[in-house]
């Protein structure tokens, strides 16, 4: 084993260290998970009247089917601190899952600040004892720059890029 260097600090180097550590999480604050406060969707009657539904959905399980059947699509995600999202293209295939007894389901969604991942659970909310559909960004998979980059390479619209995306994740093609 070698020998531990110790030196001290000053108080100083301290605070520059805590305000280098704030800033480089203020500019990659979705390398962890991100709350979203709201989400905002667009519903197309004519397929959940053809599904059977209604709004408002009785419960979390007939929103997420609607979901699935493409009934009502993400427009905009709000983050609680305000920064909103238009989203391009969703894609409600899940990419992964997680929590307890894999109650997290992962998908893709591109939005005008990136490629994410974004997480969607049932949850309880804490003012009511209502169940709640809780969504929040898992992580940001490509900048907008990035996905400019690769644009210029591939020549595919949002829906393809998701769905390149997709495979890649999962494996699976279409």
């Amino acid at each position: 084993m070698g020998d531990i260097e110790w030196c001290g600090i000053t108080p100083e180097e301290m605070i520059r260290e805590i305000e280098t550590f704030v800033q480089r999480s203020k500019e990659n604050k979705y390398a962890f998970q991100v709350g979203l406060k709201d989400v905002d969707f667009e519903i197309d009657a004519d397929r959940l009247e053809l599904l059977g539904f209604k709004t408002p959905f009785p419960g979390i399980s007939q929103a997420e089917q609607a979901l699935i059947a493409g009934a009502i699509h993400p427009m905009e995600f709000k983050e609680y601190d305000d920064t909103n999202h238009q989203v391009l293209a969703f894609d409600p295939r899940p990419v992964g899952y997680s929590g307890f007894m894999d109650c997290v389901t992962h998908s893709l969604a591109l939005t005008d600040k990136g490629l994410f991942e974004v997480g969607r659970y049932p949850g309880v909310g804490l003012t009511e004892p209502s169940k709640q559909w809780q969504w929040f960004i898992h992580r940001r998979l490509a900048t907008p720059e990035e996905l400019h980059k690769w644009q210029e390479t591939h020549q595919f619209t949002a829906e393809e890029l998701l769905d390149q995306i997709y495979s890649a994740m999962t494996g699976i093609g279409d």
